[in-house]
């Protein structure tokens, strides 16, 4: 039995509120209580309880309709509701609107106890599964990974998500940029009021502006109604512009006059708009280097960039796969759950991932399909997911061909093709190299030198 918790009484006899509050006050339970309606709201208001017990006759018409216009008003906590025996009916209606159970008057001390006992066992139930999933959301943001470049997003994340900051996310293509976005989203006051995205890149330019700021029937061909544009729908909430590096200059200086006077014009339209919105952008390119070439406006990037995120390309964080993998690969498998053998594991690790997590996410479907009804994914499937149909097969025989070998020749062999597989994807930079592979540049020269490679 739950006791110490606070219950408001909602009826107008004083002869059935002094004996069910004696009853409830020997379970240790305080007791409020509200005659009518209006005094009901506002106890419920200064008051917060765990339980109402609501009469559905109240003054001043007695009517129950007066009782079932109060149960949305206590939305937040189970309501037990009070009849008499010839309204079981009118009870079960109370039930269909949001009351959790329901007594007859009389009311038998036992069963009362019991009604309330299960009432607020739901209650405190369902405030640890609010509690749990807010945590959760709160640790992870769905922004998954323990590197420490992915902890020092998140904690930017944190700590920017409630202001009304306009970001500016930069990152390579498919390294989650969106899932930032969103994230901020729904760390703000505006979490409970759209997100709206609009791929800048992939609206054609003519038609760019009619989705964002909205059309007027006629405005031009095909135009046969009022069009609502993505930044009125996001009224209140959030406008996500994804690859804003794409936005044409002609529609840069239209976004600037949003962003700096909070109104807008429809296309054949002459009267302006206003719209309430945060606004986050994102973009794989260098918006720096665009700036300085006048690709892009210095001044919106300077609106823009409230604030500056950066999300980290896969290759950088890549001890976070053994933990985003297993996530990831539950998106692709019906059925029987699958794993991930260690050398299938070991092959992703090793893998650059120039397409980052998007990359990630094509393999790994890939591979599910690939896996058929085996229980696991093996390193064959992943090399054929990857592409690599040739040395799949062969993989198992070029092991054994190697082991015959002396250690000393298996480890110059390994170290070669680790430097020319850095060398091949860094277009033989040196420098790049050098850092994929974790040496100095002095220290590459001299293996590639003792190496007899160019």
């Amino acid at each position: 039995m739950i006791s110490g918790k606070r219950i408001l009484i909602v009826d107008d006899e004083p002869a059935f509120v002094r004996l069910c509050t004696g009853w409830l006050n020997s379970l240790a339970f305080q007791v409020i209580h509200a005659g009518d309606a209006p005094q009901a709201r506002i106890q419920f208001e200064q008051h917060p309880c765990e339980l109402v017990l609501l009469d559905l006759a109240l003054p001043p018409s007695n009517q129950p309709e007066e009782g079932l216009a109060l149960i949305q008003s206590f939305a937040q906590v189970p309501v037990v509701v009070l009849t008499g025996h010839a309204h079981r009916e009118l009870a079960l209606t109370a039930v269909e609107q949001g009351a959790w159970d329901f007594l007859s008057k009389p009311i038998d001390p036992a069963m009362l106890r019991m009604v309330v006992s299960r009432a607020l066992n739901k209650h405190a139930l369902e405030q640890e599964l609010r509690s749990l999933k807010m945590n959760l959301s709160s640790e992870t943001l769905g922004l998954i990974g323990k590197s420490p470049v992915m902890e020092a997003l998140r904690e930017l994340v944190r700590r920017i998500g409630p202001s009304d900051l306009n970001v500016m996310i930069l990152g390579p293509s498919g390294s989650g940029k969106e899932l930032v976005a969103r994230a901020l989203h729904r760390l703000s006051p505006r979490r409970d009021n759209p997100f709206v995205p609009v791929h800048c890149g992939a609206i054609p330019t003519t038609l760019l502006e009619s989705e964002l700021f909205g059309a007027l029937k006629g405005s031009y061909t095909g135009a046969d109604r009022d069009r609502i544009g993505m930044l009125e729908s996001a009224q209140e909430g959030t406008l996500f512009l994804d690859e804003i590096g794409e936005m044409p200059q002609a529609m840069q200086v239209k976004l600037l006059r949003f962003l700096q006077e909070g109104t807008f014009t429809p296309v054949g339209g002459r009267k302006t708009k206003h719209a309430n919105v945060r606004v986050i952008c994102a973009t794989h390119r260098d918006i720096g280097a665009m700036v300085h070439s006048g690709e892009f406006r210095e001044d919106l990037y300077y609106r823009l960039k409230g604030m500056i995120l950066r999300t980290p390309a896969l290759r950088d964080r890549q001890d976070d796969l053994p933990l985003l993998t297993p996530i990831l690969l539950h998106r692709f498998v019906k059925g029987h759950p699958k794993h991930m053998t260690a050398e299938a594991l070991r092959l992703l690790i090793d893998h650059q991932w120039p397409g980052n997590v998007r990359e990630l996410e094509n393999v790994l479907e890939s591979a599910v399909a690939l896996s058929g009804d085996r229980a696991e994914i093996t390193q064959d499937d992943i090399a054929l997911a990857m592409g690599d149909q040739a040395s799949a097969p062969a993989r198992t025989q070029e092991v054994k061909q190697d082991v015959t070998l002396p250690l000393d020749e298996q480890v110059q062999r390994l170290e070669k093709r680790l430097l020319i597989e850095a060398l091949e994807e860094t277009h033989h930079n040196h420098s790049q190299a050098a850092q994929r592979l974790g040496i100095s540049r002095a220290g590459l020269l001299k293996k590639m030198k003792r190496l007899n490679l160019r």
